[in-house]
């Protein structure tokens, strides 16, 4: 915590000790979190379990936008729900809640589903994801609120790149346990899957209760004193008014199209080079390396020359990875970690970047709303998966990789003219 430098003698400064408690914590609950998330990987382990149940491209695409869908419906209203509370964290531990409840229950439905109970599993596997992503999208509004409120401006890339630095070792780790579980000397199918959303579910009840554990301070109420389509006006003016906001939501929006080619990138590999299951876990781990890799890269970027660093690298990312999936198609499997080591680094520097540069444009009576307000914008990417499943049915997977890397061109024209939040340091 260099933060706050202390001599010999000197105390520390006011709110040191609460500081110190809550990034730990929340670097904890972040950590459990991206482990748990390891294990049920959305373009790993979840397309090649919803390929055991159907050989549609559309379907898997269609089921795969339940994530989007669940994280950015319920954002606005969130907001506008919170708005009038000075604190907050009750209502997130309650709602995080849910989504562990809904992964330990599919759990136990997959270990009691024999191999022909495809139906069974394909029901299970709809209501556990959709009351998961939909829980998640109702805490994220006031998650990344408590960050604010608890952890101060040049702490916060440290923080996100700590959380992702050790979650992704964890979650290499659990790279392998993926890949023995899924390989042929792993338990019957489908109870490794089963097995896979068991461990996965233990890493989130841990994620929940270290967020438990946050000391939350009392935040600004804001002013709003109307009804939901009201405050909804009110943000929209406030988009309006501000360019930096709306040069970063289309960024997020560009980037967000690597969507299109997410769960396919698996499938491709599993088409041109015939990887078996075992290389699942193997790309998992490949992709999390590049996680890593990137969250202690920008991490420290964010927090000396800004958040717009990180955001320029993810951008040159969400280029780089359709094309390299390209260039695959007469490659010897193993070369498409490649592919997954950009993806990683993709996540990890978009999450980062976008973040904090959300966080520190907006004032703390703002905050709740732009955090709803660039959180729903993207709801058009829930359609991502269905529309990359689309081109890959009607036209092929190189055509959606050739899209996602012109998508990714543009947000390069866009992220050169971002204005930058403040100058490095």
């Amino acid at each position: 915590m260099s933060h706050y430098p202390l001599g010999a003698g000197l105390e520390p400064p006011p709110g040191f000790h609460a500081v110190k408690r809550n990034f730990r914590l929340l670097a904890m609950d972040a950590i459990f979190y991206f482990c748990g998330l390891a294990f049920m990987d959305a373009s790993t382990v979840l397309p090649a379990f919803l390929a055991t149940l159907t050989s549609s491209p559309l379907v898997i695409g269609t089921l795969i936008a339940i994530r989007p869908a669940g994280i950015f419906i319920p954002q606005l209203w969130t907001a506008h729900y919170l708005s009038g509370r000075k604190q907050h964290k009750s209502f997130l531990i309650k709602v995080a809640a849910v989504s562990r409840v809904a992964i330990t229950f599919f759990a136990l439905i997959l270990f009691v589903s024999g191999p022909k109970n495809a139906g069974l599993m394909l029901t299970g596997f709809i209501l556990f994801y959709t009351a998961f992503w939909f829980s998640e999208g109702g805490a994220g509004v006031p998650w990344t609120d408590l960050v604010a409120k608890t952890i101060p401006e040049r702490l916060r890339g440290r923080l996100f790149g700590l959380m992702q630095v050790v979650g992704g070792l964890l979650a290499m780790m659990a790279a392998w346990l993926v890949k023995w579980t899924l390989g042929p000397h792993g338990p019957a199918y489908p109870t490794n899957y089963a097995f896979l959303m068991a461990v996965s579910a233990l890493f989130y009840w841990l994620s929940l209760i270290s967020l438990a554990c946050v000391l939350e301070p009392e935040g600004p109420i804001e002013n709003h004193n109307g009804g939901f389509w009201e405050y909804l006006g009110k943000l929209g003016k406030a988009f309006r008014q501000h360019s930096q906001l709306k040069l970063l939501i289309a960024i997020q929006l560009l980037v967000g199209m690597n969507g299109l080619s997410l769960p396919f990138y698996i499938l491709y590999a599993e088409k041109v080079a015939r990887i078996g299951g075992g290389m699942v876990g193997a790309f998992l781990f490949v992709q999390t390396a590049g996680s890593i890799l990137s969250a202690l890269i920008t991490g420290q970027i964010s927090d000396h020359r800004g958040p717009k660093s990180a955001i320029m690298i993810a951008v040159i990312l969400a280029v780089l990875t359709p094309v390299s999936a390209l260039m695959m198609r007469n490659a010897p499997g193993w070369t498409f970690g490649i592919v997954f080591l950009l993806l990683g680094g993709l996540v990890g520097c978009a999450w980062i970047g976008m973040t904090n540069f959300l966080l520190e444009i907006s004032s703390p009576e703002e905050r709740r709303g732009f955090i709803g307000l660039m959180n729903t914008a993207n709801v058009p990417s829930l359609l991502y998966p269905v529309l990359g499943g689309l081109v890959v049915q009607f036209l092929s997977h190189e055509a959606v990789f050739a899209l996602t890397a012109l998508t990714g061109l543009i947000a390069l024209l866009l992220c050169i003219i971002l204005p930058p939040t403040r100058s490095p340091i």
